[in-house]
């Protein structure tokens, strides 16, 4: 599912005020999401995780991201039944195209949703396989295209991409279920 234009542009504009500042405190990792990767040129990324399952909100900027959730949620007239976490995810420019390691997010059924906060390229690359696999083959690629939302199901592996033609790529990553899901 992909809804362009989720936010109005004043409260966009607010969002990306708020989460893209340098007053944001990042958080190096040498790999996006596999840690048997770290070998690999241009395979770190930056972080702000904002909410947790098991600890509650964790940052100042949780108050920011939610609402984004809820108004992807109402557009679909869907009601929220848990947050599992919410975290924003910073990759820089890479000289060549960087696709990197698949992998789920959470173990048990849940929803994945992208929030793209900034007009970019590094697409999201989210596979058919629910399973480890040693070859993946794609479901659907996602461009990252600002203010727009995509969703699909938290079982399958997925993949970020560095960024060639802009100098970052930020995306806020929620995974959640509703109390419609079977």
């Amino acid at each position: 599912m992909r809804i362009e234009n989720l936010l109005g542009s004043n409260q966009y504009g607010y969002v990306l005020n708020k989460l893209d500042t340098p007053g944001v405190a990042w958080y190096h990792a040498e790999t996006t999401a596999n840690y048997f990767d770290k070998k690999l040129p241009y395979n770190s990324s930056f972080s702000h995780l904002m909410f947790k399952k098991d600890t509650g909100p964790i940052s100042e900027l949780f108050e920011c991201a939610f609402p984004i959730l809820l108004a992807a949620l109402d557009q679909q007239q869907k009601t929220l039944k848990e947050l599992i976490r919410i975290r924003m995810g910073l990759v820089t420019r890479a000289p060549y195209q960087v696709v990197h390691a698949p992998h789920k997010d959470h173990s048990e059924p849940h929803h994945t949703g992208l929030y793209y906060l900034n007009e970019t390229d590094g697409d999201t690359v989210v596979y058919n396989e629910t399973e480890e696999s040693k070859e993946y083959t794609i479901k659907e690629r996602l461009t990252p295209k600002a203010n727009t939302w995509h969703q699909f199901d938290g079982a399958h592996y997925h993949s970020s991409s560095a960024p060639t033609q802009h100098e970052k790529r930020i995306t806020l990553t929620f995974n959640y279920t509703t109390i419609d899901d079977k």
